[in-house]
């Protein structure tokens, strides 16, 4: 009963996998070191969870492209160090503007009148 599984194997079989397992590991290992350091922005872009959040982001970047520069960095350093996990878009806001980027998200007002986007007019009418 306290047999490990691996002394239960065949001895051609154990080698075989075990051999497969380190080829595996070794190319992780290898695919680890080659990989090129991500910017911080891919590395922020690939923790959000919305489409809101990179409107913001770009928003950012286009009104104010050093201090978002230097937000993203903090922020990229957070998520390598597993401080962060996701972004949503007002997690970012609230990030963007503490680190001096004093963004404001685009309000969009949709009238939506039985179950159809319309426009001011017709929503008052009738």
């Amino acid at each position: 009963m306290g047999a490990n599984v691996s002394e239960e194997l065949p001895p051609s079989l154990r080698h075989k996998l075990l051999r497969e397992a380190l080829r595996a590991y070794q190319k992780r290992i290898l695919a680890e070191k080659t990989e090129e350091p991500k910017s911080p922005k891919d590395i922020v872009l690939r923790a959000l969870e919305d489409e809101k959040g990179k409107e913001i982001l770009e928003k950012a970047e286009r009104l104010y492209p050093e201090a978002t520069r230097y937000a993203l960095e903090v922020i990229a350093r957070l998520i390598e160090q597993k401080l962060i996990k996701t972004l949503d878009a007002l997690t970012l806001l609230n990030l963007l503007n503490k680190l001096g980027v004093p963004v404001k998200p685009d309000i969009r007002i949709k009238f939506v009148k039985r179950g159809k986007e319309v426009s001011f007019k017709e929503y008052i009418e009738d």
